[in-house]
């Protein structure tokens, strides 16, 4: 009887683990559905910097029109249609960046050979400000409005180098806010408008920095053999997502806003890039080239 007993404790106690291990199984099985890209476009068209405006109603992207030109592309989420932004525009634009209220918004609009506007607008068709390309090849790249929209920062190259500089609204008092070697480039604010977040080659790779938006010291927030470029800022400011290459191709990861608890967000043979938050913080949009088709998704971020 007491090796009956001990038999049959031996088997309850296998099935109860195998009852967790089942429950555990079936609960991973479920986040993995639950966290599944939900797709927003449909046209697999090459895109490129999704940004939200409209207070999350709407969607502005890169989208290449012709293959002669690039067109800013507005996707409203309520029907699900598009339109370009400035149906009149007859050369390419790039790099949207609105402040968080939608009031203001900024990109970069060719006006020559590898010379390009940075235009600062308001979305009822108000130009506000303008920068005007540099002497020769123009690197301008990556316009971000500062929550206050004050001030627009952005990257240009010029002597070998490029670094970000700071303009007014109006597009007046141009300042340097980094002077270092390589290449600095995708700033992006916090929420409360004090600090950015940038991707440098400084130090010899593409990593993710952090420093305050008037300028000053650098942190180093990341650490990778491969490319780690364009954060965002969450709606709260206590996470940074980007993209990285640390794994062979271009994923979505999210970290702590001190470069902590660093997680992969996405998991594509395929490229996933030009992340951009949600105004609920929960969901990332994300351009995934899947087969050489490139759509918007919407992924989300398990607590």
């Amino acid at each position: 009887m007491p090796d009956k007993i001990h038999r049959d404790s031996r088997l309850a106690r296998g099935s109860l683990r195998c009852g967790v291990v089942a429950a555990a199984l079936l609960a991973v099985a479920f986040q993995a559905m639950a966290a599944e890209p939900v797709q927003l476009t449909h046209d697999g068209r090459f895109k490129f910097c999704p940004v939200y405006c409209a207070q999350g109603r709407e969607i502005v992207y890169v989208e290449l029109a012709t293959p002669m030109l690039y067109r800013l592309t507005r996707l409203k989420l309520d029907d699900g249609s598009t339109e370009p932004l400035h149906p009149e525009a007859q050369t390419s634009e790039f790099d949207p960046a609105f402040s968080a209220d939608g009031k203001v918004y900024a990109f970069l609009k060719t006006v020559g050979t590898l010379r390009v506007n940075l235009e600062i607008m308001e979305p009822g068709g108000t130009k506000l400000g303008e920068v005007p390309p540099g002497d020769g090849f123009s690197g301008m790249r990556s316009p971000a409005v500062a929550p206050d929209r004050q001030h627009v920062v952005y990257s240009f190259a010029a002597a070998g180098r490029q670094q970000l500089y700071e303009v007014r609204a109006d597009g007046k008092e141009k300042r340097a806010l980094t002077d270092s070697r390589g290449i600095n480039n995708w700033p992006a604010y916090s929420p409360a408008g004090r600090e950015l977040v940038f991707g440098s080659s400084r130090d010899g790779d593409f990593e993710i920095y952090r420093m305050p938006a008037a300028g000053g010291e650098a942190t180093r927030l990341t650490e990778s053999p491969g490319q780690d470029i364009r954060p965002k800022f969450s709606p709260d400011g206590r996470q940074i997502a980007f993209t990285s290459h640390r794994d062979g191709n271009a994923e979505i990861y999210v970290m702590n806003a001190d470069g902590t608890q660093l997680r992969r967000l996405t998991a594509s043979p395929d490229r996933d890039d030009y992340c951009d938050w949600h105004p609920d913080g929960r969901q990332l949009l994300i351009v995934s080239d899947r087969n050489g088709r490139y759509d918007l998704f919407l992924v989300s971020i398990e607590p």
